[in-house]
């Protein structure tokens, strides 16, 4: 199924956290495909607004992060989950409502910490349930879950892109907390969850190797952000057209839900992780920056596919380094401090990109998109550097 081995069944519980990883990714992506658009017709905000209230929601995702680390042992994962799915519920709903930017940045910031929170507590749950040999599998299902949620998310926004989306995946979140209430699993699988004081958090920045890739990764989140935020408001520009973006992120869901555990099993599960990185990262700024010179809807869904292809070959190498250089003890604190840096790339590309378009407009100039293309060369060469080519699966 998906490209999995047939030797291999995963747990039940696996099962339950890639269940709610699609329905969180249903809610949230009522709102992703559009949300610029929304920012900029609904709540009357400029693209710089529009870069801090985006940007709001990735740079506080790092507070969720470090309170998941902080909660999660004395909580267990179900009730961190939970507890990150309500803030997000309540994020939703102060979104509809609020039409001044500093609410607007407050929500937004608020839904951050919820995923923050989120995040980083699934991804360590999966790796505690799943075994060394089922982790690329594992996360490569985690990548199809996700997408098959944004894939359904993205068809309701061909028919609905109001406002009203936010009260909708306000909704959706709600009835995310009861399911998770009543069938996600305690605790951290087959063992305790450890203790993670604060000095841990200290003694992980002491580990040389993953404090140098987590500032990699942090420009490779920035390079990611950019297709949440300039894929819309190009598409707006050039289309006139709000509904037809949500298609893009349907046709490209699908293409990982067919693909993902494919390219998994034929070459992340058989090369090295840098190389999978490698590609991923120069596949994402090739996207991103051919973006910038397409004028047409066919163009904008052939260069988000270069994208997603990037981020196919991206996302589960990125969560599986971790896994592999993580002191086993400390996971949940390797993946929270993962998902900061994660948060603070994603900040500053949205921050970065809302000043840009406001200086060089969305159409008007191809310095936004060069630069993009820079970062992404810059960040590959970066993970050429020696202690990076020694991590190995």
């Amino acid at each position: 199924m998906f490209g999995m081995p047939g030797h291999m069944k995963l747990k039940k519980d696996i099962w339950v956290l890639l269940s709610s990883i699609l329905i969180i990714h249903l809610a949230a992506y009522l709102i992703v495909p559009i949300f610029p658009i929304l920012l900029k017709t609904e709540k009357k905000l400029n693209p710089s607004e529009v870069g801090l209230v985006i940007g709001a929601g990735s740079l506080f995702i790092q507070l969720g992060s470090i309170i998941a680390g902080l909660i999660a042992d004395r909580l267990g994962n179900k009730i961190t989950i939970i507890l990150g799915n309500a803030l997000q519920f309540i994020a939703l709903l102060g979104l509809g409502l609020s039409t001044n930017t500093l609410p607007l940045i407050a929500f937004s910031g608020l839904n951050g910490v919820g995923t923050g929170i989120y995040v980083p507590t699934a991804k360590s749950a999966i790796s505690y349930l799943a075994t060394q040999e089922e982790a690329t599998t594992a996360f490569s299902l985690r990548a199809v879950a996700a997408n098959i949620g944004t894939s359904i998310a993205g068809i309701f926004v061909l028919f609905i892109a109001t406002n009203m989306n936010f009260f909708v995946g306000g909704i959706i979140y709600g009835i995310l907390i009861v399911i998770s209430w009543i069938l996600l699993p305690k605790g951290c699988g087959d063992q305790p969850c450890p203790s993670l004081p604060l000095r841990d958090y200290i003694n992980i920045f002491k580990h040389k190797t993953f404090v140098i890739f987590s500032l990699i990764s942090a420009l490779i989140w920035g390079i990611h952000t950019q297709l949440a935020l300039l894929l819309p408001l190009r598409g707006e520009a050039i289309l006139g057209n709000v509904n037809k973006i949500g298609i893009i992120w349907t046709i490209t869901s699908i293409i990982v839900i067919l693909l993902q555990s494919m390219i998994s099993r034929g070459f992340l599960e058989k090369r090295s992780p840098m190389l999978s990185l490698v590609i991923g990262t120069a596949l994402l700024g090739i996207g991103i920056t051919l973006i910038g010179w397409s004028n047409t809807f066919v163009s904008l869904i052939i260069y988000s596919i270069i994208f997603i292809f990037g981020q196919m070959f991206m996302m589960p190498t990125m969560d599986n380094i971790t896994k592999l250089i993580a002191d086993p003890s400390l996971l949940g604190a390797y993946f929270a401090v993962a998902n900061l840096a994660s948060g603070v790339g994603g900040a500053f590309g949205a921050f970065a990109s809302g000043r840009l378009v406001d200086l060089y407009g969305i159409v008007d100039s191809p310095i936004p998109w060069v630069t993009y293309g820079i970062l992404s060369v810059v960040t590959v060469l970066l993970l050429q550097l020696p202690s990076m080519r020694k991590i190995k699966a």
